[in-house]
């Protein structure tokens, strides 16, 4: 079937509400993607015709539910995207991300963190030298600093830790590559010269290690079983464990986020360890990441 790419959106959208929701209305497609009733309706009589038996019409309700041969061929049927945009959607409100969501957004909930502080000249001035691969100056905030001191600064990706948003650059003043805090930045301006140093140099960013998170040796085997099911881990000879394959320059706020950097921290307050936390712990907060 040759299709646009505005009818594989609202096929996406159909399929997502027949996955999660368990049928979907007419209605609902013509209002989140601005198109007529009618021209739904000769959608939905296309993707039947393709794909036969995967959807049936139920006339008391006026709904479309999934058929027996029904599968998601252009959604994700992964719940963890799925829960993703729900919480995007909730968290932000934005109605650009209702053709997403499939029905649209289920009541959710999350809590609060604090306005992410980033201007919209820093993130502008910041991707348009990533994408031109250019240098920027920013006055920089620094923790390590009695006043922010004037940087310049050649990012070439942008990096959130799961609570802040960074930009990963090559710093002239070290002439290291280093992870610098969006929210610390104030009045950029894109500079001419392109980096001396290509992405390829950073050797944090470009060497990736697994790490092994497993359940607390401390926990029962029974609140093992809870732990592994909770983080996806997965069995193999040792036990369960969540392997995670990570940037170096990211380990550290990754050890950060879930306390595998406090070794010695026991249930209940923590959980999980890392299996090769002396591979690991060279790259733990403060190191290479300002």
């Amino acid at each position: 079937m040759d299709l646009t790419f505005a009818q594989r959106e609202r096929f996406r959208f159909v399929e997502s509400t027949l996955l999660w929701e368990g049928g979907i209305q007419r209605a609902r497609v013509s209002e989140v993607f601005g198109v007529a009733r009618n021209h739904v309706t000769k959608d939905l009589r296309d993707y039947e015709t393709s794909y036969p038996k995967s959807l049936v019409f139920e006339p008391r309700q006026r709904i479309y539910v999934p058929g027996p041969r029904f599968k998601p061929r252009f959604a994700s049927d992964d719940p963890a995207e799925y829960l993703a945009l729900q919480l995007t959607y909730a968290e932000s409100g934005s109605t650009a991300m209702l053709p997403l969501l499939a029905g649209g957004p289920v009541p959710t909930m999350a809590v609060p963190m604090p306005d992410h502080g980033i201007t919209k000249p820093v993130l502008q001035t910041l991707v348009q030298a990533i994408r031109q691969n250019r240098g920027v100056e920013v006055l920089y905030h620094s923790m390590s600093a009695n006043q922010p001191t004037r940087r310049t600064l050649w990012p070439h990706a942008l990096v959130h830790t799961g609570v802040r948003w960074h930009v990963r650059a090559l710093d002239e003043r070290s002439q290291e590559f280093r992870n610098f805090a969006l929210q610390r930045m104030e009045y950029p301006t894109l500079a001419l010269s392109q980096s001396p140093k290509s992405s390829e140099d950073d050797e944090d960013w470009q060497t990736s290690l697994m790490l092994e998170v497993i359940p607390h040796p401390a926990l029962n085997s029974h609140q093992q079983q809870v732990v592994a099911r909770e983080f996806g881990m997965r069995a193999n000879r040792h036990g369960p464990v969540w392997s995670v394959p990570l940037r170096r320059c990211l380990i550290g706020y990754f050890a950060q986020r879930y306390g595998l950097d406090q070794p010695k921290a026991k249930p209940p307050k923590q959980v999980v360890i890392l299996r090769n936390l002396s591979m690991a712990s060279p790259w733990f907060l403060p190191g290479k990441a300002r």
